[in-house]
């Protein structure tokens, strides 16, 4: 791809129905990103209902609109390519650590208290009247494209099948074609050309906030049910499921759902006003005590990094600070992350990654020979199961090595650079950063042969010298 090799793809983050995304390293910048491509593969299982023109139309559309608002429950769009092949095209965002409206939904045992249901509404409800201005209709919005950081702040993702107006956008939607989330989508959605507009938008919103007052969408059932029960019937209303819903916020909501258009809040800004006295008094911090009395959400007020993450995103967090340089922020990260992995047996593989993480944070905090045990028992365990030509367990010999020699220990060093250096050429290449790294202090040390303990005078033997393998 043209310029992406600017960024360096760690750990595929995400994966949607037209695209990827990674986590990923700006070279030039040096900070992180998020990367999304168009998916390959996805493209050809594809062909015959959506063509590749389509797929490459709304990517470079959802690259537009990134760069058209400014907005903080956006995430910013860093660069991008939008000429080319399929395969050459790209976007670079804002990466953002957290974990999605679903994840949590689907994490908790019990309901969101009220507080937290409505902090969250009026927020999207904010990014919506920034979009809605211009007119932007979102016409995707679920949970899962609700990303909620540490301090509970959304950010709104996926454009990729937002309405434009205006003759710089011409319709990508062909016609019979469904664009959404049947469980979240609005009456006038399912209607072939139907009118979408911002009040669509807020439909969904409105099935967003059901679901996170109730445990539960409006409608339940199979797609052709979902359908027929968004255009014909009328939800319970939530304060039948839950009678501690405020009685204004439950005609709120009901008017939200409501089946003809007109018969909804006139704006997005219109819903922030009639919340806003539910929320005014909610706890921004997420630190600090819940003073609600709602024995359901005791984790929405511990920080999302320490009860609500999985272990996937805490891992996207910490190879952040990883990238970044906050080598003491991401070591807690990576510890509790490595016995938490390690204790439940899920992906030794990631466990490993983990504790080799924590080691080079030992590493460059300067803490030569915590590094060095840590690094010495992860080659020892890995050396178990794994091949030899293992990239994890060469990284994990040659820190071994380069640690020994660090910490005045150069014939252990050399030793161990014997046993791994023709590996390191024929795996990871003779140019490769770790290669070089060690053939650099295995040649220096061969050279200083006499920094090694020499035998004590008389009848011993001539002080043992390393053979000449200097390598090229």
């Amino acid at each position: 791809m043209r310029g992406i090799e600017r960024y360096e793809r760690r750990t595929l983050i995400g994966r949607g129905s037209m695209g990827q995304v990674w986590q990923s390293w700006d070279l030039r910048l040096k900070r992180p990103a998020a990367i999304k491509i168009i998916n390959p593969e996805r493209l050809i299982e594809q062909a015959n209902s959506v063509s590749p023109e389509a797929v490459v139309a709304r990517f470079c559309r959802e690259a537009e609109l990134g760069a058209r608002f400014t907005h903080p429950g956006l995430p910013t769009l860093y660069d991008a390519e939008l000429s080319g092949s399929p395969g050459d095209l790209y976007m670079v965002w804002e990466l953002i650590v957290g974990q999605d409206l679903a994840q949590i939904l689907a994490g908790k045992s019990d309901r969101l208290t009220i507080s937290r249901a409505l902090s969250i509404t009026v927020q999207i409800a904010d990014t919506l009247a920034c979009i809605h201005e211009d007119p932007v209709i979102h016409r995707d919005l679920k949970p899962s494209n609700i990303m909620i950081t540490e301090a509970w702040k959304t950010k709104l993702l996926d454009f990729g099948v937002a309405a434009v107006y205006g003759s710089d956008y011409p319709r990508l939607t062909q016609d019979g074609q469904i664009l959404g989330t049947v469980t979240y989508m609005a009456p006038e959605q399912f209607t072939d050309r139907g009118l979408i507009v911002p009040q669509t938008d807020l439909y969904a919103l409105g099935c967003l906030l059901y679901e996170m007052l109730t445990s539960q969408p409006p409608f339940t059932g199979d797609a052709a049910t979902v359908m027929d029960a968004h255009r014909t019937r009328t939800p319970i209303p939530a304060r039948e499921l839950r009678p501690d819903v405020p009685a204004d916020v439950d005609d709120l909501l009901m008017s939200m759902l409501a089946k003809d258009i007109a018969d909804r809040p006139t704006s997005a800004h219109l819903i922030m006003q009639r919340l806003a006295p539910y929320t005014a008094s909610a706890d921004p911090d997420p630190q600090s005590a819940n003073n609600e009395g709602d024995q359901g959400d005791t984790a929405a007020t511990i920080p999302v990094a320490a009860r609500q993450l999985p272990a996937t995103a805490r891992i996207v967090q910490a190879q952040a600070l990883l990238d970044a340089g906050h080598f003491g922020e991401a070591l807690p990260v990576y510890n509790a992350l490595s016995a938490e992995l390690a204790a439940a047996d899920y992906n030794p593989r990631q466990a490993a990654e983990c504790r080799a993480n924590a080691a080079f944070c030992h590493l460059r905090l300067g803490n030569l020979e915590q590094a060095l045990a840590e690094y010495t028992a992860l080659a020892a365990d890995l050396n178990q199961d794994a091949p030899s030509e293992d990239a994890l367990l060469l990284e994990a010999r040659s820190r071994v090595g380069l640690l020994q020699a660090a910490t005045n220990r150069p014939e252990e060093a050399l030793a161990t650079f014997v046993g791994i250096y023709s590996l390191l050429t024929q795996h990871l290449g003779h140019d490769h950063a770790l290669t070089t790294e060690v053939r650099t202090v295995f040649n220096r040390l061969n050279r200083l042969g006499g920094i090694f303990p020499r035998p004590t005078p008389a009848p011993a033997p001539a002080p043992r010298q390393c053979p000449n393998l200097d390598l090229a």
